[in-house]
């Protein structure tokens, strides 16, 4: 009678799940903090600016006035307010009828904001600008240097990455880019 050898070289199917799973998490967490230190934040911070900067923007449109705060936290987060006002006694007493706020940039990242055609200025923890639009065209009204000028921009950056919102004063588009 003939005995069966067994030969138990290889991998059983549930090993071989098990490697891959472990490989895939392993990748997955080497990918999210790879994105993290090449700049990511910046790109989500500047996109996200933009994107409340623009609401705030088509929100003025058909308001009695809307100001929207973007402001650097003590924290180092950055947040955009958008106050709408509906008469002139609420612009009075400083109180707005609605108010809208959301944190769009995160930590450690550097925003700088751009007046007229001068170089960029840091937020400093604590300080916000306050930027409005008119409500009839949607063009932005002046209101850096104590009204004086125009707010034209912004530079966001993290880990050597830049990321541009530009700010059109005439028709009051907002874009990012990675150019200046």
């Amino acid at each position: 009678m003939k005995q069966f050898n067994s030969d138990n070289r290889g991998f059983s199917l549930v090993e071989v799940v098990v490697v891959l799973a472990l490989v895939s998490a392993i990748s997955a967490i080497a990918g999210y903090g790879f994105s993290m230190s090449n700049g990511k934040p910046a790109q989500e911070c500047a996109k996200k600016l933009a994107g409340a900067i623009s609401h705030g923007r088509t929100t003025t449109m058909g308001k009695y006035r809307n100001e929207i705060i973007v402001k650097k936290e003590t924290d180092g987060t950055l947040t955009v307010t958008e106050d709408t006002y509906t008469s002139e006694s609420d612009i009075l007493n400083g109180t707005p009828s609605q108010s809208r706020s959301s944190t769009v940039g995160a930590k450690n990242v550097t925003v700088e904001y751009q007046i007229g055609t001068g170089g960029y200025i840091e937020l400093a923890p604590g300080n916000e600008i306050r930027l409005r639009y008119d409500s009839g065209s949607g063009a932005m009204k002046k209101t850096a240097n104590s009204g004086s000028d125009y707010y034209t921009g912004f530079r966001i950056s993290k880990a050597g990455k830049v990321w541009y919102v530009k700010l059109e004063t005439l028709t009051g588009n907002i874009t990012t880019s990675t150019n200046p």
